[in-house]
């Protein structure tokens, strides 16, 4: 009776029409606030209070790329960039200013894109007990409808930051999807736009041609307002009435129109290659169109084609993990293509050399399944899983995020995607899940492939010995393939416990405090091992959990260092106890936790996360991990195949270069810098491998545990029951330090490459050892870096259009030495490299002569109260300060110290503390430079 009511309760409603081509049945949740102004533009409003007193803005026009004329192609890319550079009520970096004094920074809370179909700004983590913020944003986001400045000496700045842009994305992969997108799109005129655009048309648009696209299609009827935070949203609605209804919508607008792909009877065909290319990679694309009413059938589908694929990809993986396989990977998947269009695709990679095997298996295991369908048993593992991932999010609704609630109203507005309250949408679940059988699961499933409409492509690299087949060839799989009649999957599945020996009680010896943290509590185990709690209200029911050990990568040998690196990747691979790692995965079906070992420079342990419910299954693989790891070969060889496939066309990758070499100066050629490459992986042994997971991840003694979240004294039993019968020697280990970092003084390199697309990339590491740490110093070693972030801003991207943006990170570290470190990284216009890389030095130089502009000193520090503000609201921050004051054995600096502390910086002290450490620091300067363009950088 349950299941009929529910869904009679969307059935006798009517369509509800919110976007020009799509209409659903399903009803907007009930208390998200929706309107349509008389200019048309619709807003949607809903409280949430996550993160607390902050609200996020978005304002998503449904217009794109794909309205461009010819002659204005990329113009809708460049227009988003001008809506941050002049509008009616901020004048030039107005808007930018404005939201950076209220900890709102351009870049991390502040952004938009661009797409073919639509285009979205956003303004994030907005405080909201200002009432005179929340009008500007929504002024904003009135400039941002009709009212952009559009000045030309703007338009001209911005050009040379598009082309930055271009420059800096236009990699291997975006170079081969330009070469797939013809057949992709089959020839239509989402083939000719590609967003970024045409650089020739960005150098030298006419500034009317940028107007009329902004006249043409920035209009009302094509806009929405979503507002989603910790806001009054009675008195939201009427500013927005207001403010927005304010807008003008012209008696003549244009009529937003809508492209198709061209059908194809026969299977298109494409290759594509690019020299600096990895891998090999095929995708079989069946195009769909996309249902155009979303009802409760549509709805009760889609759950459908998830579990199919989930279990899909399931046998993907377990096909590759239990068998010698001519594929690195598989999976099956649907994605939009356009505004009216999807694809259904199967995705293979190979290995190389073993192009047309990979994708045989691949499409061979896929075809098993379309003939023989699902088991009831797997069904069974993917509705638990899904049924567990909805209990646990509503358990933890009040941490869903503004953001999250805003996309999924962004997706009702543009193609009338259901948004529902978390509670009526697990109800749905719940009752869909329960109607569902295998056999409508296998119908779905064999529903995806079409007859028409089928699109083949393959990427690679551009090398003389790499053969790749025609398309002759895969349609002679295809057909053999579809010909032959396959046995059904089967499986066998433990039905074992993960742990059968007995446990012993163990005691628990000592109880003790952390300082400062009154509510954590301390036991040590009569293994030596130590555990801390802290029980937090935080979240619903959320356990993080963390571990760790000194010692680490530290303590191995040179000789060793290699295997050292695929230890753990090994010891997860392999399963655990008795468990192969897919016979693992199918015994923890429906249970919700992560665990992932590792071994860092000085540290080895675990980081992981569970539910209240799931903590002792948290505890038993734990207890497995130390106590029977599993270390099989083929896990060793298909991290070996792994590596030797990425490793095959390296000497073309330009980033790995680049990334080798600074890693190399920034050890000063340490011999435990170690580098992947071809002839070493010889180095990579599994017995070396294994023996170093055995000896780091051992001695229980020497590990501390920590606990934080939806935990208390009471689970202290549980836990002790695991981690209390580890085994314990009576040592404690350090970590060696090692003492590397940067040579004395200053090391230079410059690298010249081959490049596709000519840029240049610039890396600038300064370093001190001969500092001395304090709370206040490593704040201010912060600052210095966002400091720096504002200027090279202003002067590398704005004032010379030289790069589409400048990495800058800066932090002070206490162990195992204090040490300052500052870096600086951007790609670049070759030919004002010179010139960047003197801005670089000169404004390094200027923070320390000069008085830093106190309005961006009191911008940051509004940013980082802002921040800590929300972080001590998470389960994570409190385990970070837990385990990191554990590891230093420093005093807990309390929320109120810290801000205090950030206070009290003043423009003097930044200026001080630069001096004391920016001057005397060892440098690292790597340039890397395309072969045609080297220039005058020495």
């Amino acid at each position: 009776m349950k299941v009929k009511l529910f869904l009679a309760h969307f059935m006798i409603l009517g369509l509800t029409q919110v976007s020009a081509q799509f209409k659903t049945t399903i009803p907007l949740r009930k208390d998200v606030v929706h309107g349509t102004l008389s200019n048309g533009m619709q807003y949607f409003i809903l409280h949430n209070e996550w993160p607390k007193d902050r609200a996020d803005f978005y304002f998503v026009q449904n217009v794109g790329a794909i309205l461009e004329d010819d002659n204005q192609n990329g113009l809708a890319h460049f227009l988003e960039h001008m809506a941050f550079n002049g509008t009616e009520h901020f004048k030039g970096k107005g808007i930018i200013t404005m939201l950076a004094k209220e900890g709102v920074t351009f870049g991390r809370d502040i952004n938009a894109y661009t797409a073919h179909d639509e285009t979205v700004y956003n303004i994030n983590n907005v405080p909201v007990k200002n009432p005179v913020l929340l009008d500007s944003c929504l002024y904003v986001l009135h400039d941002w409808s009709g009212s952009l400045s559009l000045k030309d000496a703007e338009i001209d700045a911005e050009r040379g930051v598009i082309h930055e842009e271009w420059r800096t994305r236009k990699n291997a992969e975006l170079r081969l999807q330009s070469q797939l997108e013809p057949i992709i799109y089959n020839g239509g005129k989402y083939a000719k736009r590609d967003v970024l655009g045409d650089m020739n048309i960005i150098d030298n648009f006419k500034y009317k041609q940028l107007r009329d696209y902004y006249k043409k299609w920035y209009l009302p009827n094509h806009q929405a307002v979503v507002i989603v935070g910790d806001i009054d949203v009675a008195k939201m609605e009427q500013q927005i009435k207001k403010i927005m209804g304010s807008v003008p919508m012209p008696s003549n607008a244009a009529e937003r129109t809508y492209e198709t792909i061209p059908d194809n009877d026969n299977l298109l065909y494409k290759l594509a290659v690019d020299k600096e290319a990895q891998k090999t990679a095929i995708a079989l694309n069946f195009k769909k169109n996309k249902p155009l009413v979303q009802d409760v059938a549509t709805f009760e589908n889609s759950i459908a084609q998830q579990l199919a694929l989930q279990m899909m990809n399931n046998r993907f993986r377990e096909y590759i993990v239990n068998n010698e396989t001519a594929l690195l990977s598989a999976g099956a998947g649907n994605s939009d293509v356009t505004r009216l269009s999807s694809f259904f695709t199967l995705n293979v990679i190979p290995k190389n050399g073993q192009i047309l095997e990979g994708f045989k298996q691949g499409y061979t295991e896929y075809e098993r399944a379309i003939q023989n369908g699902f088991t009831k048993e797997e069904l069974e593992r993917v509705k638990e899983n899904m049924r567990t991932g909805y209990e646990n999010q509503l358990k933890n609704k009040d941490k869903i995020g503004n953001s999250n609630w805003a996309q999924q109203l962004q997706g009702y507005f543009l193609e009338a995607a259901p948004v529902m309250s978390l509670e009526d949408e697990f109800e749905f679940i719940k009752n869909t899940l329960a109607k569902l059988d295998v056999d409508q699961v296998n119908k779905v499933f064999r529903a995806f492939p079409t007859e028409k409409n089928q699109i083949l492509t393959v990427s690679g690299p551009d090398k003389e010995d790499v053969k790749y087949p025609s398309e002759f060839d895969y349609a002679v799989i295809i057909k053999s393939v579809n010909q032959e009649k396959f046995a059904p999957y089967t499986e066998s599945v433990k039905k074992t416990d993960l742990i059968t020996e007995k446990l012993a009680v163990k005691p628990i010896v000592k109880k003790f405090e952390v300082k400062g943290i009154k509510e954590a509590k301390g036991y040590v185990l009569a293994n030596g091992a130590k555990v801390i709690i802290y029980p937090t209200t935080l979240a619903q029911d959320q356990i993080l959990f963390s571990a760790f050990s000194p010692g680490g990568m530290s303590l191995v040998s040179e000789a060793d260092l290699p295997s050292a690196q695929i230890a753990t990747a090994l010891a997860k691979s392999s399963g655990l106890g008795d468990f192969k790692s897919t016979d693992l995965q199918k015994q923890l079906s429906g249970k919700t936790l992560k665990l992932s070992p590792f071994i860092a420079e000085h540290y080895e342990g675990f980081s992981g996360s569970t539910i209240k419910k799931d903590l002792e299954t948290l505890m038993q693989l734990t207890y497995l991990y130390f106590s029977h790891p599993r270390f099989e070969t083929q896990s060793y060889k298909r991290i070996i195949d792994y590596y030797q496939n990425s490793l095959e066309n390296v000497s073309d990758n330009n980033n790995k270069i680049f990334g080798d070499t600074i890693a190399l100066l920034d050890t000063n050629h340490s011999k435990r810098t170690f580098l992947l490459s071809k002839e070493n992986l010889q180095y990579l042994k599994f017995d070396t491998a294994s023996k170093i997971f055995n000896e780091r991840i051992t001695n229980a003694a020497d590990f501390t545990f920590v606990f934080v979240g939806n935990v208390n004294e009471n689970d202290i039993e549980t836990i002790n029951k695991y981690l209390g019968n580890l085994s314990g020697k009576n040592t404690q280990e350090k970590y060696t330090d090692h003492k590397t970092g940067l040579a004395k003084g200053t090391a230079k390199e410059k690298l010249i490459r081959e490049m596709n697309v000519p840029k240049t990339s610039i890396y600038v590491h300064l370093e001190n050892k001969k500092v001395t740490f304090s709370d206040k110093k490593q704040i201010m070693a912060y600052m210095l870096s966002q400091l720096l972030d504002k200027r090279y801003l202003e002067k590398i991207r704005e004032d010379e259009g030289g790069s589409y943006g400048v990495q800058v990170s800066s932090s002070l570290s206490k162990s195992p030495t204090p040490t300052f470190s500052l870096q600086v990284s951007f790609d670049c216009n070759p030919d004002k490299d010179s010139k960047l890389l003197e801005i670089v030095y000169s404004e390094l130089s200027r923070i320390v002569k000069e008085d830093v502009d106190a309005s961006n000193l009191s911008d940051i520090k509004q940013d980082l109260i802002k921040s800590n503000q929300q972080n001590i609201k998470s389960n994570s921050y409190w385990l970070n300060i837990i385990t990191d004051q554990l590891k230093t054995g420093d005093e807990f600096l309390s929320s109120a110290a810290y801000e205090n502390l950030i206070k009290s910086i003043t423009v003097k002290d930044i200026k001080q503390y630069a001096a004391e450490v920016l001057p005397e620091a060892n440098k690292v300067e790597v340039i890397m430079q395309a072969k045609a363009n080297e220039s005058g950088i020495k």
